[in-house]
């Protein structure tokens, strides 16, 4: 009596079928667990909003915070065929407009991009300390972007902004 030709196709049975299980096992962890670099998120410090014809990303506050001046950081895009005059507000009150044209990016902090000069948009004094949030708002014609933003201090990437937010960082504070 030969036993070994018996059991040779359970075996290979058995292995076909483990094999189709731990592939169905391993791919069942795509659909719990998507693929994280198709999410969308905000790589900056700041917060993005979108408009209709205005967008704004990476929005921050740098400032020491307790009534400390502050610059708003951050850039707006016109997305529209016509130039947009954006009035920023924070925490209520009006700090200026800033003037975005068709097609194009601004940045609020006051650097140049392209062959544009730009004017920082600050603010005179911040009473929410660093490491708060703070409301900021845009708003042009009847479209409003609002979202309460990070207040952080004029160190690292943020340092150039020391002379209007404030004051360099003394090391230990």
């Amino acid at each position: 009596m030969n036993t070994a030709a018996f059991f040779r196709p359970r075996r290979r049975t058995a292995l076909i079928s483990a094999t189709a299980l731990a592939a169905m096992a391993l791919s069942g962890c795509q659909i719990n667990s998507p693929v994280s670099t198709l999410l969308p998120y905000t790589p900056g410090d700041g917060i993005d909003m979108d408009g209709g014809s205005l967008a704004a990303r990476d929005v921050l506050v740098v400032s020491h915070g307790d009534g400390a001046p502050g610059v708003v950081s951050g850039s707006l895009i016109n997305e529209g065929a016509e130039a947009q005059t954006v009035t920023v507000s924070v925490n209520g009150t009006s700090v200026g407009d800033v003037t975005v044209e068709p097609h194009s990016l601004t940045r609020l902090d006051g650097v140049t991009v392209g062959d544009t000069p730009g004017k920082p948009t600050t603010v005179p004094a911040i009473e929410t300390p660093a490491g708060q949030s703070i409301e900021v708002r845009f708003q042009v014609g009847s479209e409003t972007l609002a979202a309460d933003v990070p207040v952080l201090l004029p160190q690292g990437i943020y340092a150039d902004l020391a002379d209007q937010a404030g004051g360099t960082v003394e090391p230990g504070n």
